[in-house]
């Protein structure tokens, strides 16, 4: 249903070094899965892929994902010995932020309605029912 929500999301991508198409497009829908269902709206996704030319370093694929949510910066960065294992720890890990950041939002929400002016605390309303 149109308007309802984002369509699709425009993620902003650099790349650094040797990263193939392949793997650009593999980071968009992995990165797109997270961000399917935001608990709030997505300003702007920024993924930068990276591979290090040193032979010695045993990880040389970088992701690194930020993203605003509704003016909250959330970050996740990742390497890994392939790009598409960092890909997914990267994504994993965005999700992981992102599933926090939810659940603190509605802890912080029911706290603010449970502390409203007017609002009954659980003992009052239990007694209330017992009398």
């Amino acid at each position: 249903m149109p308007g309802t929500g984002q369509e699709r999301l425009d993620i902003q991508f650099t790349t650094v070094n040797d990263v193939s198409p392949a793997d650009v497009e593999r980071a968009r829908e992995a990165i797109g899965r997270v961000l399917t269902h935001p608990p709030r709206p997505v300003l702007y996704a920024k993924v930068t892929l990276n591979k290090l030319r040193d032979p010695a370093v045993a990880h040389p694929y970088l992701v690194s994902v930020r993203i605003d949510l509704n003016g909250r910066p959330v970050n996740a960065y990742a390497s890994g010995a392939t790009m598409p294992e960092a890909i997914g720890l990267a994504a994993a890990r965005l999700r992981a932020r992102v599933g926090h950041l939810a659940g603190y939002w509605e802890a912080r929400r029911r706290r603010q309605r449970d502390t409203a002016p007017g609002a009954r605390r659980h003992d009052e309303t239990k007694e209330l029912h017992d009398a």
